[in-house]
């Protein structure tokens, strides 16, 4: 009986594949990214993990968003409207190998939209291809996006 009862928890295992690695906050997340892309009014450039580039993004990220608090998002993101917004202004993609969760709400890249002056702003999630549904929200404590757009541009 006891036999049964494991080959039954090896089993479910198995079935359900590997468990999503779960965060309580989107920010401590951003430094698992494999890549970066930067949208610069539609064109598009990428870094890979081991460029000077990347660690520059990820750092001014980091820093803008240490002492930040998540809020609730008022917004849900629809993927036909992402893919037209990202043809103007300057936006953060952060991609990942993985699908990961945070605060219940899985993903497997991030698509910021960067304005220098903004005190807080959207995480857009994508997933399975598309940025649709529910967003993440980051309120900065005392800054704004300047360093991460200095260090976009």
């Amino acid at each position: 009986m006891f036999r049964f009862f494991i080959f039954i928890f090896i089993a479910i295992l198995c079935i359900s594949g590997r468990p999503t690695p779960s965060f309580n906050e989107v920010t401590n997340c951003f430094n698992l990214a494999q890549s970066v892309t930067v949208y610069n009014n539609g064109e598009t450039t990428t870094y890979s993990k081991d460029s000077n580039e990347f660690n520059d993004i990820i750092s001014a990220l980091l820093s803008i968003t240490s002492n930040s608090h998540q809020m609730p998002a008022f917004s849900v993101s629809l993927d036909r409207e992402t893919r037209l917004a990202l043809k103007n202004g300057l936006w953060l993609e952060l991609n990942f190998n993985h699908t990961y969760t945070a605060s219940e709400l899985p993903f497997s890249s991030l698509l910021i939209e960067v304005n220098k002056q903004y005190t807080g702003f959207n995480i857009i999630r994508k997933l399975n291809g598309k940025y649709d549904g529910r967003c993440f929200y980051l309120d900065l404590v005392n800054t704004n996006m300047q360093p991460l757009y200095d260090s976009l541009i």
